[in-house]
């Protein structure tokens, strides 16, 4: 009896932490709440698999950057679904604690009567270098029902996926059309910006390491 008693305490002890594991993983939504919030609530939940997959070891002190996430038919394509999930992913990471690294800024504030602006999508605005190692991105596929997503966390200098999660916006959600829209992509270690990638539009940033 002493001995089975013995094994249900470690059983109890061993599965009290596994929960308290899991739910070290998962960051309680802070976001807004109601009708027209529910990618913010998806996001949210992705980061939370993320974290929940990332390889152990996988630093939060290093800088990451978050690019828009992809058409995975062409992987050279965005739109305004993939730059949202890339600007929500920016809030989630930088509430789990990571050090994001926001490479649209500018540096300086362009005063305008339209608006004082500090971010661009101008290539020739931004700085040629960016110090990050890391980066978050993704794919959108479209089937019947809506889009999937696949986000993942990958190493710019070893090219190994250090964490994936993966999620789906139903169509009720969607507005605009996959294959519209400006291109983040990353290709050789660089991070590619401009209409089109590769070619006299675009440009290449390098990302150090």
């Amino acid at each position: 009896m002493k001995k089975m008693a013995l094994w249900v305490s470690l059983l109890v002890a061993l599965t009290g932490c596994s929960s308290s594991s899991e739910s070290a993983q998962t960051t309680p939504y802070a976001g807004p709440s109601g009708s027209g919030t529910e990618l913010n609530k998806l996001v949210s939940e992705l980061a939370d698999r993320l974290f929940q997959t990332k390889l152990a070891g996988g630093s939060s002190v290093s800088p990451i950057a978050v690019a828009s996430f992809v058409n995975l038919g062409t992987l050279e394509t965005s739109n305004w679904l993939g730059q949202q999930l890339a600007e929500d992913f920016v809030h989630e990471l930088h509430r789990r604690g990571e050090i994001v690294f926001d490479y649209k800024l500018t540096g300086s504030i362009k005063v305008t009567p339209e608006g004082d602006f500090v971010f661009s999508r101008d290539w020739t605005e931004l700085a040629k270098r960016v110090p990050v190692s890391r980066v978050l991105t993704g794919t959108m596929s479209r089937n019947e029902k809506g889009i999937v997503i696949n986000a993942r966390i990958v190493s710019l200098k070893t090219h190994m996926v250090e964490a994936t999660a993966q999620g789906f916006v139903p169509s009720s959600m969607l507005r605009g059309s996959l294959e519209s829209g400006p291109v983040v992509t990353i290709t050789k270690g660089m991070l590619v910006r401009g209409e089109y990638p590769g070619s006299q539009y675009g440009t290449s940033v390098q990302l150090t390491h």
